[in-house]
């Protein structure tokens, strides 16, 4: 899980101001974790890329236009997000409006850390996890991904996502059940199961527990 909430003030105003090195900290600090996001929708890791590029340009020479934006990370989701679907579309990967529907291509998958387990019993709950990964809806992984491996607010993944935060509680809770019941036709596997091995299978300790404690978020 990613340890950065928000950019620092004072890197932030820097930057507005025309610091090249406040910017450069911006980048390298998002990065990552927008890459990583993008990665998510397509293999085409040069895509993804030039998409980050192509938002950290318009970034720059817009930041003096942007003193409204108090939340940057979520500033830059939603920037890389629009467009990156926008050349997905574009590259008749993806429909062209996929903006209020599940019909798009997100993939949450276990990690390779796990995939790597040689127990038995863990492999068989990994094939359990993976499943139950793949019956989750494009949305219901990125609200996933963007709660336990992002760390984001609700109030966060509501606005990348273009919905309400109730929408938002919904989506992860029913997630977390989903992820959850793959364990229930399985007792032994289920009884067997601990928190270490599942965090590595879903790269997230804070989810693994949650599903572990068979916890839900709080809605609205």
């Amino acid at each position: 899980m990613n340890e950065y909430q928000h950019i620092d003030l004072a890197i932030w105003e820097a930057c507005k101001e025309g610091d090249k090195n406040a910017y450069a900290h911006i980048y390298k600090l998002y990065y990552p974790g927008l890459f990583n996001y993008g990665c998510k929708f397509t293999a085409d890791a040069a895509l993804v890329e030039d998409s980050i590029q192509e938002i950290f340009v318009r970034f720059w020479a817009n930041r003096e236009k942007l003193s409204a934006v108090r939340e940057l990370r979520s500033y830059l989701f939603v920037s890389f997000r629009h467009y990156l679907l926008k050349l997905l579309s574009q590259h008749k990967r993806i429909r062209e409006d996929v903006s209020a529907t599940d019909d798009y291509a997100f993939e949450l998958e276990v990690s390779a850390e796990q995939q790597r387990m040689d127990a038995e019993e863990q492999q068989e709950q990994i094939l359990l996890l993976a499943a139950a990964m793949r019956r989750l809806t494009p949305r219901q992984k990125e609200a996933v991904f963007f709660r336990f491996y992002e760390n984001m607010s609700y109030e966060e993944i509501a606005g990348i996502l273009n919905i309400s935060v109730k929408a938002t509680y919904k989506l992860v809770a029913r997630a977390i059940i989903m992820l959850r019941d793959a364990y229930h036709t399985q007792p032994l596997l289920r009884a067997l199961l601990t928190v270490t091995p599942l965090a590595l299978a879903l790269g997230s300790m804070q989810l693994s527990m949650m599903i572990c404690a068979q916890q839900l978020p709080r809605s609205l």
